[in-house]
């Protein structure tokens, strides 16, 4: 190779060699047409947008909101009361409205079998007396509604402690056959004529203790004797097992009292005489109690 001479490109034992006649030529790949991307900056094949027209998407929306609708119409009610508006001459909440009318009572069809309790005829039921005991009788007074007719008939239906007492059928029950705290009430229903009217009950009442009986025991002194007499409170009392004694006003000065057995100490001025008063009292175990004034005579 001589100075400036090119040196000569390729392998220089294959350069200037020809290729075989009738070999294949390689084979060019082809290419795919791509759409380029703004938004990414990269190759890629972006699929194209459908629109759809307004109208599609009205329908669509007015076909929920039918259905929503029908499900609706469809759906079980929820269970409960239904309030029903006051009756006339009563505000909300059952207070009387200055100034209105009473409501007549629903007129009973002349037609109608059997009794009909739609007649409010009772105002109250009062059993006398409040504080009962075993020795008292128990009567029921009935007051008559404004404007019930004359002449009502009454039934009485007698409960001891919730237990109706079949022998008791007038207004007047006996206490003899109960206890102490037992709760008594009268079921009252008016009737006129065929026709029966609402069944009122009374306010029961509790059957109390007898109360203790109260009595000044009075012992002369001996004969010849210059011992004053002997005072003592005495009572009686079959449904206590204590009974407790005291002084009451007046009192006489200087008189005292055993709380327990009732004995009374007085001591007297020499030649006092005249009559004398003083109070006492018992009280059984059950709360009950009776106060009395006694005289005392000295001659």
């Amino acid at each position: 190779m001589r100075p400036g001479d090119k040196k000569p490109l390729g392998n220089p034992k294959t350069q200037g060699a020809r290729k075989p006649a009738g070999s294949p030529k390689p084979a060019r790949a082809k290419k795919i047409p791509v759409r380029r991307s703004s938004k990414l900056g990269k190759l890629i094949e972006v699929p194209r947008k459908v629109s759809r027209p307004r109208w599609v998407w009205a329908a669509g929306a007015g076909a929920v909101l039918v259905l929503v609708i029908v499900v609706w119409m469809f759906l079980p009610a929820k269970k409960g009361a239904v309030p029903l508006p006051p009756p006339a001459g009563m505000a909300a909440g059952g207070a009387a409205v200055p100034g209105a009318q009473p409501v007549a009572p629903p007129a009973v069809p002349p037609d109608a079998a059997g009794p009909v309790n739609l007649l409010p005829f009772i105002k109250a039921v009062r059993l006398q007396p409040s504080t009962p005991t075993r020795t008292d009788s128990l009567k029921a007074t009935v007051e008559a509604a404004p404007g019930a007719p004359q002449g009502l008939a009454y039934t009485f239906l007698w409960k001891v402690n919730d237990r109706t007492v079949e022998a008791a059928k007038g207004d007047t029950l006996s206490l003899a056959d109960f206890k102490k705290g037992d709760r008594v009430a009268v079921i009252v229903t008016p009737r006129d004529g065929d026709n029966a009217g609402f069944a009122v009950e009374s306010p029961a009442v509790a059957i109390h203790s007898i109360a203790p009986s109260l009595e000044l025991e009075i012992k002369p002194p001996a004969a010849g004797s210059t011992e004053p007499a002997e005072l003592k409170l005495v009572s009686v009392a079959p449904e206590s097992t204590k009974l407790t004694f005291k002084l009451e006003p007046p009192l006489l000065a200087g008189m005292t009292i055993d709380a327990n057995s009732g004995k009374i100490a007085w001591p007297r001025e020499k030649g006092q005489r005249g009559v004398f008063h003083f109070g006492a009292s018992v009280q059984d175990d059950n709360g009950t109690k009776v106060t009395k004034t006694f005289d005392v005579t000295i001659k």
